[in-house]
């Protein structure tokens, strides 16, 4: 879908990154000091040993750095990409959609080990007649196996950028469904 103004909507850093990149800097300095209080031979194993501590976070940031898009909205519609690791976008999208398609586009929340993720999904006007996911683990139950094939991870902070990108060529609104939906019933306590 060639477009000639395209809003591009690009991941942001989350806490979880500066915690990894502290963890790495911190067992690098580590590494360092411990040879400094050691013999000469211990030098070199100290260096390949910070090298390697300060190797994993620093490629996080560099992935990070590259601002590549998770969502691009334009005339013609929109396309989400997938993670293909951590912080890393593939260069096709996952999900590309003509605006006359899209029933509207939704943020939920996913649970991943300890924490939850972020997704951003698109919902389409036809119903999906694709059989449902069997594995639905960390999806909450008030999304629907059609929005969650249809979603890619994303940052927390980032609604209102991808609300005005979108808002420049959808006019619906983006559903904000990372808590569950109320019910209405009190919850009886005995």
């Amino acid at each position: 879908m060639p477009g000639s103004e395209v809003e591009q909507v690009t991941d942001r850093p989350h806490w979880r990154d500066a915690v990894r990149t502290a963890a790495g800097a911190a067992l690098a300095s580590g590494a360092v000091a411990a040879a400094a209080g050691s013999t000469s031979n211990s030098w070199p194993l100290a260096l390949i040993a910070a090298a390697g501590f300060l190797a994993w976070p620093l490629t996080r940031l560099r992935n990070l750095a590259k601002r590549q898009p998770v969502a691009e909205f334009d005339r013609q519609g929109v396309r989400l990409y997938p993670q293909t690791s951590q912080r890393n976008r593939s260069l096709s999208p996952i999900v590309e959609l003509p605006w006359s398609e899209v029933k509207g586009i939704h943020l939920w929340r996913k649970r991943t080990g300890l924490y939850w993720t972020t997704m951003v999904g698109v919902e389409t006007v036809r119903a999906d007649h694709a059989p449902g996911d069997t594995d639905r683990r960390g999806v909450p139950p008030h999304v629907t196996s059609a929005l969650a094939r249809r979603s890619v991870p994303f940052s927390a902070s980032g609604r209102g950028r991808l609300q005005a990108a979108a808002s420049r060529f959808f006019r619906a609104r983006i559903t904000d469904a990372r808590s569950a939906p109320a019910t209405g019933r009190r919850r009886k306590v005995y």
